[in-house]
């Protein structure tokens, strides 16, 4: 595809496996395996998210996550920080006119000012999160979302897309099918007595379930582990061997680690998320009102009732989940969804009319 235009994937940077981050470059790797010109634009020259296996295009520009940080924090750009910006700038790659950038919802209500003359797309993965570094005493007619220069918003769920059809009835939204891979991600065949959570998300909520469970006493076979600053196939090691998962989704416009941890054959107890409401079923899984830790650990303490009374039947569930998800969530399925919203992408009468 000799004439389209290069794609910026602005890309943040983790220090262990995050979805959205992970998501940013699956997407470039399936954009140039089908001839596109794709690149994950990274802030810290020869920063590398080594947790990923799979290799893509990588350049740098501090100048534009600078930029960013100053307009989403609202600081008044002084004359020192211009210098600042104007040397950052010399050691940042050169971005061509009619390149596309894609940015992640995370950078606030003024990243189409920044660089306003280049096309741009939002891959916006939380929903929830749109509304960040809004403030409440502004009539935001102009938004990143109804920009004219906005070609299109890619969410990762119906409840997304749900929500950009109501908050933003006129743009362009386009749903990817998120998938996980087999590979990677798979039925664990050696479960332990073991229940893992991540820790990053709602840390004060995991912290009270976790320590009332370990006061109220946790039955001594059964081991409680944090994913915390892993790879991704560590974090996979760990599911894979896990017979729990513990979900604390907040405000997800899908969450991800819930549905590895499934397709590694765990049945998951804990808050859905809004997103999750299109997998938790109550077949594989136990949601729990968010906030209510009594009847979170409850639930924890029955279903590991329910796994000592009958494993087998409570490992079959794990079976069921992990099936569930590959009936649902593929790599396949993602690849035909990226190619098809890029494919819309390119045809856009916005782009087309430059």
């Amino acid at each position: 595809m000799p004439n389209t235009p290069t794609i910026y994937f602005i890309c943040p940077t983790n220090r262990s496996a995050s979805g959205g981050v992970k998501q940013m470059y699956r997407q470039v790797q399936v954009l140039n395996e089908a001839g596109y010109h794709a690149i994950i634009l990274h802030r810290k020259i020869g920063k590398v998210e080594r947790w990923f296996h799979a290799k893509v295009p990588i350049k740098y520009n501090p100048w534009l996550f600078k930029r960013l940080k100053y307009d989403y924090r609202q600081k008044k750009i002084t004359f020192t920080k211009k210098i600042f910006l104007k040397i950052l700038r010399l050691i940042s790659c050169h971005i061509e006119k009619d390149a596309i950038l894609v940015f992640p919802e995370i950078y606030g209500p003024r990243i189409h000012k920044i660089m306003p003359l280049n096309k741009r797309v939002i891959f916006n993965q939380n929903c929830y999160y749109t509304f960040d570094h809004f403030g409440l005493d502004e009539d935001y007619k102009d938004t990143p979302y109804n920009s004219t220069d906005t070609l299109a918003t890619i969410v990762a769920s119906e409840d997304a897309k749900d929500y950009f059809n109501y908050a933003f009835p006129h743009i362009k939204t386009l749903k990817m099918n998120l998938g996980i891979d087999h590979n990677i991600f798979s039925l664990g065949t050696n479960k332990k007595k073991q229940i893992c959570f991540m820790p990053r998300k709602l840390g004060g909520d995991v912290a009270q379930v976790i320590n009332i469970l370990r006061l109220t006493e946790l039955p001594n076979d059964w081991s409680l582990i944090s994913i915390d600053n892993k790879t991704e196939s560590e974090v996979a090691a760990i599911m894979k061997e896990s017979m729990i998962f513990l979900s604390f989704n907040f405000r997800e416009g899908f969450g991800l680690p819930p549905v590895e941890a499934m397709a590694c054959g765990c049945y998951i107890i804990g808050y859905i998320g809004q997103g999750g409401r299109e997998y938790f079923n109550p077949s594989f899984t136990t949601a729990v009102n968010e906030g209510n830790i009594i009847d979170y650990v409850e639930s924890v303490k029955k279903i590991i009732d329910k796994f000592n009374v009958n494993q087998d039947e409570m490992l079959e569930k794990g079976r069921l989940a992990s099936k569930f998800v590959f009936a649902h969530y593929t790599i396949e399925k993602e690849t035909e969804d990226t190619l098809n919203i890029w494919n819309e992408i390119m045809q856009s009468s916005k782009l087309l009319a430059r």
